[in-house]
């Protein structure tokens, strides 16, 4: 019975969102051209090249890259097969390596990043990931080209299925189609396509979804295997077959598998630290990562019993533009690496602008020794790093407890510099839980809550400070805060914070003003109170 109030929760949240559902695929042989070849854009509003296309496709042939040869037989079952090399118009399942040179200039278009590979780059802005489908419709050489492809496999097979479901009349949300010129196109996204082949199997459920600028994500469940799960403690970042990949946001991660066939699972937890937790028999470890395969149900992994310990904070290391990954970054990475910490605190400002090769730049140079929890900041929360940021590090509201501290991290670069009314809220759940647990709050985030310097402009904005310091000021809060390019270490009515920002980003003081590039090793104390020592590096 849970299975079935579930199935229809999916249902109505996919119909509610407007997204595909899945559809059983055939095919038509109508063509319907201008007088001159070719698709009569004109006689169609937006998004009704698409919509139409099956009355507009002569189906019968379809042109297929190398390797997707069963994409095209699921599709379309009753086509003719032929190879992308002859394709000259029609319909066409290509490969992101065969759909790159085909839609050069055309305004959604594959490229290629070498960090994160295929990309689709639309109208200025470009997606990573292998969840991304393209469907296209245009005219060339006077013909009618329509074409299937995306970042991946999967992201080909999501926009087939999508293109499917038109055909089987389902709904098109206009507003997420690029209509320019004799050229239309939409972006698509799948979720939950573990192994990746484009087809939707027994034991998946895809999610699956056309989007304009900012991608859908979910972070705490997945079908795998038919299983129904559920994390907490941590989003998943990807399913890869019967492997679910965790990246932590904390040290207390669960996964609940609920009215499942007991089917064995892999969970590979990312990005915590083994030495401070207590773990299930048989778990494999790394540096930073957990393994567990297992059918049962449910499992935690917790924190053991910790007394005093040491956490490194930094932040804004990113270069003052371009891409290149600040020398000063990567000395304050090497000593993090080398010494001893639970984990490391970053308060934000990872690269310039957010674009997906400045990303690509510091990606490779992402290398920890230690797990590294993000309070978001404002230089690559926007434009197309967004739905990057989401992808590597998930949600930016999160909180975790370790040994006598409660760690609160937040966005509050949006909102001019504030909070909304939703994260004030939450943030007061969030203060009275620690008090209720006997815990410190600390609290992290990238703007601090008043710039300490005479006349800085570089805090929240004035109302949302105040409360802020009234907030943390009530419940002994100590505050992590980056944004402002130096080390300042005190107290303003009362609060204690610091503000470490001077992690390879172009200084904002003088050396004797904290004007130096470091990060801080912080002592976190049983009875509540906490060492500070900045570490400086020279660049």
């Amino acid at each position: 019975m849970k299975r079935a109030v579930f199935g229809i929760l999916l249902v109505f949240i996919v119909l509610a969102s407007g997204c595909i559902s899945q559809s059983t695929p055939t095919e038509t042989s109508t063509t319907a051209t201008s007088p001159s070849g070719g698709i009569d854009f004109g006689s169609y509003e937006k998004g009704q090249v698409l919509a139409q296309w099956s009355s507009l496709a002569d189906a019968s042939k379809v042109y297929v890259s190398e390797g997707y040869e069963d994409l095209a037989k699921h599709y379309f079952p009753n086509a003719q097969i032929l190879p992308a090399s002859q394709y000259e118009g029609g319909v066409a399942v290509l490969s992101p390596a065969d759909a790159r040179e085909l839609l050069r200039g055309k305004p959604i278009l594959i490229t290629v990043n070498d960090y994160f590979g295929y990309i689709v780059y639309k109208f200025g802005v470009k997606f990573v990931g292998k969840d991304k489908g393209v469907f296209a419709a245009f005219n060339k050489d006077g013909k009618a080209y329509f074409v299937f492809t995306g970042t991946s496999k999967a992201g080909a097979g999501a926009a087939l299925e999508y293109a499917m479901n038109l055909r089987n009349g389902a709904s098109l949300r206009t507003d997420d189609v690029l209509r320019s010129g004799e050229f239309e196109g939409i972006l698509l996204k799948v979720i939950g396509d573990n192994n990746w082949n484009g087809i939707p199997d027994d034991g998946e459920h895809w999610y699956l979804s056309s989007f304009r600028s900012r991608e859908p994500f979910i972070y705490y469940w997945r079908i795998v295997d038919g299983e129904n799960i559920t994390v907490k403690g941590g989003f998943i970042r990807l399913v890869n077959g019967s492997t679910v990949y965790i990246r932590a946001l904390g040290f207390n991660v669960s996964v609940e598998v609920k009215d499942g066939t007991g089917a064995a699972l892999t969970y590979v937890i990312e990005n915590t630290n083994p030495s401070v937790l207590n773990l299930p028999e048989g778990a494999e470890t790394g540096d930073t990562w957990v393994k567990i395969t297992t059918s049962e149900p449910s499992f935690s992994v917790v924190t053991k019993d910790i007394g005093d310990y040491t956490v490194f904070a930094f932040g804004d290391h990113r270069p003052d533009g371009g891409t290149e990954v600040p020398k000063a970054f990567l000395q304050l990475r090497d000593r993090m690496n080398e010494n001893n910490a639970v984990f490391v605190i970053d308060g934000g400002d990872l690269v310039y602008s957010g674009k997906v090769d400045e990303w690509g730049e510091l990606m490779k140079e992402w290398k920890w020794s230690k797990p590294i929890f993000i309070a978001v900041g404002n230089h690559e929360y926007r434009g197309e790093g967004i739905n990057v940021y989401h992808q590597l590090f998930g949600p930016t509201d999160y909180s975790f407890v370790l040994g006598d501290y409660y760690y609160i991290f937040m966005n509050n670069i949006e909102n001019d510099y504030g909070l909304s009314d939703e994260q004030w809220s939450w943030l007061q759940n969030e203060l009275e839980r620690a008090k209720a647990m006997g815990k410190r709050p600390v609290i992290v985030m990238h703007a601090p809550l008043v710039d300490p310097r005479p006349n800085g402009d570089h805090g929240m904005n004035p109302t949302d400070g105040k409360k802020l310091l009234e907030l943390m000021g009530e419940y002994n809060a100590f505050g992590i805060f980056s944004h402002i390019h130096m080390f300042w270490n005190g107290t303003i009515e009362g609060v204690h914070y610091i503000v470490t920002g001077a992690g390879g980003a172009p200084l904002y003081a003088k050396p004797d003003e904290g004007g130096f590039y470091h990060y801080v090793k912080l002592g976190m104390m049983t009875d509540g109170s906490i060492s500070i020592e900045p570490i400086k590096v020279e660049s």
